[in-house]
C-alpha cells in the first residue's frame, strides 16, 4: 500500500470537518477518507487544538468538537506535538522575524513544528502557510 507523505493539520481543517455548513466541509471529508485509506501520518499541535476548540466554545457544535478531541487524542495515526517552551520560543522568533506578515503566533508555532517534522503539506485554507513555503491542501480561493 502506497503511503501519503505526512500532513500537518491546522485549525481550518478541523473546523471544516466538524461543521457541515463550512464551505470546505466536503474537501475535509474527502481528505480524511484518503488519509485513512493510505494510512497517512497526521500531526497537529496543542496550539492548534486550543485555537480550534476555542472556535467551537460558543457553537452548537461544542459537544461534537469535544467528542472529536477525545477521539483524536486516542488515535494511533495522529501525533499531537506539545507546545514546549522551546517550540513556543521558536514560534515567537518566526513571528518576530516575519513582522511583514500577518501570521499568528499559533501559525508560527505550527510552521516550526511542521518544519521540524519535515512535513511539507498542510491541511488548511490559511494561505499564510503557503507564504511560508508549505503546500496547502484546501481552499483555492481567498488565500491571505
Amino acid at each position: 500500500m502506497k503511503r501519503n507523505p505526512p500532513v500537518f493539520v491546522d485549525t481550518s481543517y478541523f473546523v471544516a470537518l466538524l461543521n457541515k455548513r463550512d464551505d470546505e466541509h466536503a474537501r475535509a471529508v474527502e481528505l480524511a477518507a484518503v488519509w485513512h485509506r493510505l494510512a497517512t501520518k497526521l500531526s497537529t499541535t496543542d496550539a492548534v487544538l486550543i485555537e480550534t476548540f476555542n472556535w467551537f466554545s460558543r457553537s452548537p457544535l461544542r459537544v461534537t468538537a469535544a467528542r472529536a478531541l477525545g477521539t483524536l487524542r486516542g488515535a494511533s495515526d495522529w501525533t499531537i506535538v506539545h507546545t514546549s517552551a522551546e517550540l513556543i520560543r521558536r514560534g515567537e522568533r518566526r513571528y518576530t522575524t516575519h513582522a511583514d506578515k500577518s501570521w499568528s503566533l499559533t501559525d508560527c508555532i505550527s510552521m516550526e513544528a511542521a518544519t521540524e517534522a519535515r512535513v511539507k503539506q498542510v491541511a488548511t485554507t490559511d494561505g499564510h502557510f503557503e507564504q511560508a513555503g508549505f503546500e496547502i491542501l484546501m481552499g483555492n480561493d481567498d488565500r491571505a
